[in-house]
């Protein structure tokens, strides 16, 4: 594989090269101004023995050129540049008719200038119609196969996976690879590990799945082992020429990158391979000289691993089934109802940090509310969780448009709940696109036509027609499934429901036994309906158990008040086992009776009441948290002044962030939750200064130099720097000297 830049820069181009100094750095551009210049850098890489070679298209989308007023140009500027590779090819083939090897045009596009999850500037729409437009391009002008490169963000990825599929719907087939960028931090740019990015991406059906650009080919090795380890298919590596020094500079030579690369080979972690920033032709010699003499990576084609993941894979606990925490829901919970109600939405993020803290291995997010806008607070709260939230999230309505929506904000593979056929096989059909087209798994519902299952038999009737029409009809992957068998009030005395607790548990068992391969879930607090509250844990967690034992796999619960099963007396056992077992009038009594007087515990809680309110609001900015924030801050007003505030406590918070993002303890966005909060401390203490007095430490003017239309980077800084106190003056991209 090949890589552009050091190869325009030997070319000593100038201004009128790129069609005028308004257009100088627009490197596309050249695949309509110096078309020649183009074909003749593809045939030098072919030459040096590059068997795919690239488009020069990286930046090749409308809402990158647009800084230059050429996004008009964005389908002729991806076709011709197809056509130029394409070109390159045929020529170099009849200047050497012996040559034997398969050679391809691969369709390539970056991860754009913006960062739907970190640096934000774009919709997920306007990504969609952006790729939708480039590789229709590159489609007419004849590519091989679509690569999305120096992908930072999954989110920006899923979005120009839609675009793909539109085009390819329109034009013909041809395959993906997909290649990632891992920072320093070991994550993405936006925070996701490499694990979790290959199951969040393992729908789109990628030929290879790899790493390129940000470092040196070292510092991959322990994610290359990763991939290795879960992937089924290829996987490519196209690493820098190390580290650019600070006249950025690559300072790896082609022989001493070759045999950096080499242990890649030797330990069969490689199909593909290729150089990045810095590789010039020379390098790609050396390299496919080192690779000669290896075998390439063989495909294991019994491993076909498959996760649910958000920033992270989920790790499948040992002794205890996976929490899926239930207080971020409407539905069930009045705090968190009434605070979106009030759009009270950083408050509202407490309640989903806490169940993270207690454990919650997925959190479940509910804004069915009929009186508000589901899908608007639906963006707005997932706008802020998914910044924190490193666990997978669970979309639960029934409206498909509400996740539809959610599924736009997912990094990781997540989970829709959920499904059923009360509707007949309507809504299946619906969101089974849904999940083939953002890769996610499904709760489905044991209920139909005639209503909720609540008998063994009936549950399991459904069961088997679900699997049918999901696995069989629709092509969903058996693991994506997740049967709800139904959990029912247990002590409510409606008749209908006796013998329930034991016909869900028997349903886990017998699914698991004729579907191995499924996964099932409980909503177990509904078993405790309407019980004293101290029993109503205690039940909760038995109930729990047994079903585990009978094979559950997801628990939706409160996990702050989760009791270790070895804190539940005997004595509470056995009410626990005869209530739900062997239910009539006589157990629910005595249950009750033993728990009349009794006060439900809640469990890690968190106590902070051993800390100064100064500990307390420096604590707030780490966790990247508001809650009680101006309270505190009254409370040290009557001691300081809003400027002895700020340069304390606050800026000591935020060292102490910046020594836990040094660490790599905090990804970025937890970094801007924290400047957020250090933004809305400093917003809400002015009122209180002296107007001799100013909050501004000075004012920053940024910009990014010409020639370079890459500004994430410049887009955090500003972020973070204005957030706590400076005056940010941003010049925006590729800025004249003279200008700044």
């Amino acid at each position: 594989m090949e890589q552009w830049e050091q190869c325009y820069n030997k070319k000593n181009l100038t201004a009128e090269d790129f069609g005028g100094e308004k257009y100088e750095g627009c490197n596309d551009y050249l695949v309509l101004q110096r078309p020649e210049i183009i074909k003749n850098i593809h045939k030098q890489y072919l030459k040096a023995g590059s068997d795919i070679i690239e488009t020069n298209t990286f930046g090749a989308l409308d809402i990158v050129l647009k800084d230059y007023d050429l996004e008009d140009k964005v389908f002729e500027m991806n076709k011709t540049a197809a056509e130029i590779a394409r070109k390159a090819i045929n020529e170099y083939k009849a200047e050497n008719p012996n040559e034997t090897r398969n050679l391809y045009v691969a369709g390539a596009l970056g991860p754009s200038n913006k960062s739907i999850s970190v640096t934000g500037g774009v919709t997920f729409e306007e990504l969609i119609h952006s790729y939708y437009t480039a590789v229709s391009g590159l489609l007419a002008g004849g590519v091989d196969l679509i690569l999305f490169e120096t992908i930072q963000d999954t989110r920006n990825l899923k979005a120009a996976y839609l675009g793909l599929e539109k085009a390819m719907d329109e034009n013909y087939y041809v395959p993906l690879m997909l290649s990632f960028t891992i920072e320093s931090t070991g994550t993405t740019l936006a925070g996701q590990t490499a694990d979790a990015f290959y199951y969040a991406v393992h729908h789109m059906n990628p030929l290879s799945v790899g790493l390129n650009c940000a470092t040196g080919p070292e510092f991959m090795t322990q994610f290359l082992k990763k991939l290795n380890e879960v992937s089924n298919t290829y996987i490519s590596v196209y690493p820098n020429a190390g580290l650019p020094n600070e006249e950025g500079q690559y300072e790896e030579t082609p022989s001493t990158l070759a045999a950096k690369i080499e242990p890649f080979f030797q330990n069969k972690f490689l199909n593909i391979v290729g150089g990045c920033c810095g590789t010039t032709p020379a390098f790609i010699k050396a390299i496919k000289d080192k690779s000669i003499g290896y075998d390439p990576r063989v495909i294991d084609e019994n491993k076909n691993e498959n996760a649910v993941t958000g920033l992270i894979t989920l790790e499948v606990p040992k002794d205890r089934p996976i929490y899926v925490g239930e207080r971020t829901n409407v539905i069930g919970s009045r705090i968190f109802k009434n605070l979106i109600a009030n759009e009270k939405f950083d408050e509202a993020t407490e309640v989903a940090r806490l169940q993270i803290k207690g454990d919650a291995d997925v959190i479940d997010v509910c804004l069915a509310n009929p009186d508000r806008d589901e899908i608007s607070d639906m963006k707005n709260f997932l706008e802020k969780v998914s910044k924190f939230a490193k666990v997978p999230i669970m979309l639960d309505s029934t409206d498909i448009n509400v996740i539809r929506e959610g599924l736009t904000y997912l990094q990781g593979k997540g989970i829709i709940n959920s499904i059923n056929l009360e509707d007949g096989e309507k809504k299946f059909e619906k969101m089974a696109k849904l999940i083939k087209d953002f890769g996610a798994a499904v709760v489905v519902g044991l209920i139909d036509e005639e209503g909720m299952a609540v008998s063994l038999e009936k549950k399991i009737k459904v069961a088997r027609r679900s699997y049918e029409l999901l696995t069989k009809k629709y092509g969903i992957d058996e693991r994506d499934i997740i049967f709800d068998t139904l959990v029912f009030p247990v002590a409510t005395g409606d008749q209908k429901y006796i013998g329930s607790a034991t016909a869900t548990i028997e349903a886990i068992r017998e699914i698991k036994k004729e579907m191995p391969n499924v996964k099932t879930i409980l909503g177990v607090s509904n078993i405790s309906f309407g019980l004293p509250i101290a029993g109503r844990e205690v039940l909760n967690t038995y109930y729990m158990n047994k079903a585990y034992e009978a094979g559950l796999d997801f628990a939706i619960v409160n996990t702050e008040k989760i009791i270790p099963m070895d804190e539940i007396s005997d004595k509470e056992k056995k009410l626990s086992e005869e209530l739900l077992f062997n239910t009539n009038d006589d157990t629910v009594a005595n249950f009750v009776a033993f728990y009349r007087e009794k006060k439900g515990s809640v469990k890690k809680k968190l106590d902070d009441d051993k800390m100064t309110p100064e500990e307390k609001v420096a604590n707030l900015v780490v966790e990247g948290s508001k809650k009680d924030l101006n309270a505190l801050l009254d409370i040290l007003l009557q001691k300081y002044s809003p400027l002895e505030i700020i340069n304390g406590p606050l800026m000591t918070g935020m060292d102490e962030v910046g020594k836990l993002f040094n660490n790599n303890d905090l990804i970025v966005a937890e970094v801007l939750q924290s400047a957020e909060v250090m933004k809305a401390s400093v917003s809400y203490l002015e009122q209180f200064m002296e107007k001799t007095e100013s909050s501004s430490k000075g004012k920053v003017i940024m910009a990014t130099v010409k020639g370079d239309v890459h500004d994430i980077g410049k887009n955090l800084v500003g972020i973070i720097i204005g957030n706590n106190g400076y005056d940010v003056l941003d010049l925006g991209i590729n800025t004249p000297a003279e200008k700044i």
